[in-house]
């Protein structure tokens, strides 16, 4: 009986051993990459998620030293609409915005009548200085009785005779189409961050799937050279492992650094979109929707005159020359009005006897204000000369950003083309090095240089992708699209 427990016992353990040994990689040689393009997920990669036919995404790891929730698939096209709805400098501007419009609106409301009610009551003391038979009267000559009380619907205005109300109107008017401008400035800016985030975590994502590819790579080819020395078939006196295990420590290094480079990524495009730090982020795949170059010489200067940062400029250049118009008209005659409708009684019985209505006009000459509005307007005029230079310099950057753009996009076309022959060279080098050195006609030394081409290659393929569509993108903006 003793003799059955102990057998079940041991079934037993070699039954765990077996699953434990199955859930592990297989590490007896190192993982060779297929010969397939560069950009493939390799066989030692985590797997990708299975999600839906009309866009493929990239798991993240899952997670770095933090609790992580589940993971929110997320598009190029979503995280700028996300980041639009976030505190950021845009929504600053939309505030600015909104203030110009309200300024439009007072500018208009000083065309029209400004309606009150003034309610007034006036009492004096009795005169000392009366006969005997002689009512009260009042004591100041001002006065018209002793308790002198009005109520008045009061109307008062101004006729715009001298046109300084109609340049006040166009000035805000213009300073509201500027602000709407700048509005459109900080919206490309923060699209532009955005797209910055998001490929920049793509980038960093690929780069941490590169290392733990390496790193595989070296831990089965520790493995190999272990496996050598075990069957005494290695004539190397023991630097082959020594050199193997340096690699695999230097390896694990790149891996851990590449993950707090993702990590680090991935927090930057939270607070750009406002997720949660708990909460995951998946990004399309790296070799979705490869670029090609059709109908891109299109792209012509001539689209930079309705950047808005042009219209910017040229709206602030017309709100400062209605300032000086309004600087000027200041020195001209200016007709106000004021129509008053109640009563200005001292006794209310009866009530219509003191009851009607009255109207004056003022015309109001200006004469002389020791140079004061003359000043103002030099002043706007100088700043309308200084948006003169400020525009002609804005050109010149729009146009350096505009052929940088091209010319970075035209080149990451081409290091795209370059570097994915590279790759795929890489990869067919290190399965030749492999197998000499398994027939011992390769030194541990190659299969580690050919281990590193492999990794630059494919980083460059990726880094070129990533380049392209960030060049492009900012060319796209260029283009008002």
């Amino acid at each position: 009986m003793r003799r059955i427990y102990l057998s079940c016992v041991l079934l037993l353990l070699l039954a765990v051993c077996f699953q434990l040994r199955a859930q592990q990689p297989s590490a007896t040689s190192p993982q060779q990459p297929s010969a397939t393009r560069p950009d493939q997920t390799p066989p030692t990669a985590e797997p990708t998620p299975p999600v839906d036919g009309s866009r493929r995404v990239e798991r993240p790891p899952a997670g770095f030293d933090q609790p992580q929730e589940n993971a929110r698939p997320l598009t190029i096209d979503e995280a700028i609409t996300l980041s639009l709805k976030q505190a950021s400098v845009y929504q600053q501007a939309q505030f600015d915005e909104r203030l110009a419009a309200e300024d439009v609106k007072q500018s208009r409301a000083g065309f029209f009548p400004q309606f009150s009610v003034p309610l007034t009551y006036f009492g004096t003391t009795p005169s000392r200085y009366r006969l005997e038979d002689e009512p009260l009267i009042y004591s100041y000559v001002s006065s018209s009785a002793i308790h002198e009380t009005t109520a008045l619907l009061q109307a008062t205005g101004e006729l715009d005779l001298s046109g300084r109300l109609r340049a006040q109107l166009s000035r805000s008017r213009y300073l509201l189409e500027a602000a709407r401008a700048g509005t459109l400035i900080a919206r490309r800016a923060l699209a532009l961050n955005t797209v910055d985030a998001y490929y920049a975590l793509m980038l960093a994502r690929q780069r941490r799937r590169l290392a733990e590819e390496t790193l595989s790579l070296a831990e089965g080819f520790l493995k190999v050279v272990e496996g050598q020395m075990q069957r005494g078939e290695d004539e190397s006196e023991g630097t082959d492992i020594l050199r193997a295990r340096t690699q695999v420590a230097t390896h694990r290094d790149e891996l851990e650094q590449a993950r707090a480079g993702e990590a680090a990524a991935m927090d930057v495009l939270r607070v750009l979109t406002g997720t949660n730090f708990s909460t995951a982020l998946d990004v399309s795949r790296i070799s979705q929707d490869l670029p090609t170059a059709s109908d891109f010489m299109s792209y012509t200067e001539e689209v930079l005159k309705s950047r808005p940062e042009l219209a910017q400029i040229d709206a602030q250049k017309r709100a400062a020359q209605a300032e000086a118009s309004t600087a000027r008209r200041e020195r001209l005659p200016q007709l106000g009005y004021t129509v008053n409708g109640g009563f200005d009684a001292g006794d209310f019985r009866p009530l219509s006897k003191y009851a009607g209505g009255s109207a004056t006009v003022t015309l109001t000459i200006p004469i002389f204000d020791f140079g004061g509005s003359k000043s103002r307007e030099t002043q706007a005029r100088l700043r309308a000369q200084a948006l003169d230079m400020q525009r002609e310099m804005t050109v010149r950057l729009l146009q350096q950003e505009f052929y940088t753009a091209r010319a970075a996009a035209l080149s990451a076309l081409t290091r795209i083309r370059e570097t994915e022959t590279g790759a795929n060279e890489a990869q067919r080098n290190l399965m030749l090095v492999f197998a000499r050195y398994r027939a011992k006609k390769a030194t541990i030394t190659d299969v580690v240089d050919a281990q590193a081409a492999y990794a630059e290659a494919r980083l460059a393929y990726f880094q070129a992708i990533v380049d392209y569509r960030t060049a492009r993108f900012r060319l796209e903006q260029n283009l008002g699209q």
